[in-house]
């Protein structure tokens, strides 16, 4: 039974490439500069695991995670050999806390196991304080987690849906303190570019002194726009310019290949010329004998196994099917879905048609 490869396609399908792109705000083409989102980190235990944490004697910092938070409540053990919980796993705890957020507020946690634990469904993650890439404590994290995989074990057998090793803590992490950020130093701020480009730096300059004057805002490169608020009020003048309509220039035609999941992802601006492909299938299919050989009555020889391999091909009928010329997202989903050909098939084709001139846009693989 073939498989057909699901396009996952970037854009407005009926509407025709000549049509503009929907108008946005230059929030959603920028970030401010000194107010980033801000990401924490820190290690921390789970417990309350039903025999699938980490096995300690396997994993021993997970045990001397154990002794020292024992310790600190003032439980000190004499032997600690014959200590082998189940119960608990180690786990890296990380958040990504947005700009200006203050103490006292919340965030979401994504929690990780370190160890050999098989699943973290049923845990509760110990209080873990969470701390910045410069090494100060920021937040921290503790509660009961959501796993929406699961694992399970008997005989030597095993299974296993999504990923149970990971799971969240929705508003789990408590800033302790403030992070700093400036948007604001003497009435001048800058707009960093999500996706550096000549044009979209230009447009936005162009957007921003038409609406507050020609001196407010200027390119200084592909990736950032210098403003300056002329001594009004910067929360306002800042929201003002975030909220200015603009049209953002038609991205690049590109096609994005993952050769693992054999997903393909394209953009609005992909299109496909008149080209004719020819797909077959070739199937080669290996099957291995084991007999044993037995020796002749007294000839002193020894028992030993053999294996007789088979190895038979099998090739498919070619098609030898013409593409048309296809100008919308949807005509290139017809195009290539009428191919037929396998996920793995199907990415070679388009990497022979970028070759052959026939399919526009860059192909990047991931």
């Amino acid at each position: 039974m073939k498989k057909y490869l699901a396009l996952v396609l970037c854009g407005v399908l009926a509407a025709p490439r000549a049509a503009q792109a929907d108008s946005t705000t230059i929030s959603q083409l920028v970030s401010v500069a000194g107010a980033p989102t801000n990401q924490l980190y820190g290690y921390g235990l789970v417990v309350g695991l039903p025999g699938t944490g980490d096995q300690t004697t396997q994993v021993p910092y997970t045990q001397q995670s154990i002794l020292n938070m024992l310790r600190n409540m003032g439980i000190a053990l004499p032997n600690v050999t014959t200590m082998q919980p189940d119960d608990v796993a180690s786990v890296m705890v990380t958040a990504e806390v947005p700009a200006f957020a203050h103490s006292g507020q919340h965030a979401d946690v994504t929690v990780s196991a370190v160890g050999n634990a098989a699943s973290l469904a049923g845990g509760v993650l110990l209080p873990t304080p969470l701390r910045g890439g410069n090494g100060t404590i920021y937040a921290q994290a503790q509660g009961p987690l959501l796993v929406s995989g699961f694992a399970t074990s008997a005989g030597g057998n095993s299974t296993s849906v999504n990923v149970p090793t990971v799971g969240t803590l929705p508003g789990g992490a408590i800033l302790a303190t403030t992070i700093p950020a400036v948007f604001s130093i003497n009435g001048g701020s800058a707009l960093l570019l999500n996706t550096p480009s000549y044009q979209t730096a230009q447009q936005i300059t162009d957007v921003i002194n038409a609406a507050y004057g020609g001196n407010t805002a200027s390119a200084v490169s592909p990736g950032e726009v210098d403003i300056t608020a002329n001594g009004q009020d910067p929360m306002r003048f800042m929201s003002g310019v975030l909220g200015l309509p603009i049209t953002p220039p038609q991205q690049a035609p590109t096609i994005i290949v993952d050769a693992q999941s054999g997903t393909i992802v394209m953009n609005a601006g992909v299109t496909l010329g008149p080209a004719v492909v020819s797909h077959g299938d070739l199937t080669v299919n290996i099957q291995t004998q084991n007999q044993v050989s037995q020796p002749g009555p007294f000839s002193n020889g020894q028992t030993v196994g053999v294996q007789n391999s088979v190895v038979s091909a099998k090739q498919g009928k070619s098609q030898v099917i013409a593409l048309p010329k296809a100008a919308t997202l949807q005509d290139v989903a017809a195009a290539l879905n009428a191919v037929g050909a396998t996920p793995s098939d199907l990415i070679a084709i388009i990497q022979a048609l970028k070759q052959a001139g026939a399919i526009n846009g860059t192909i990047k693989v991931i």
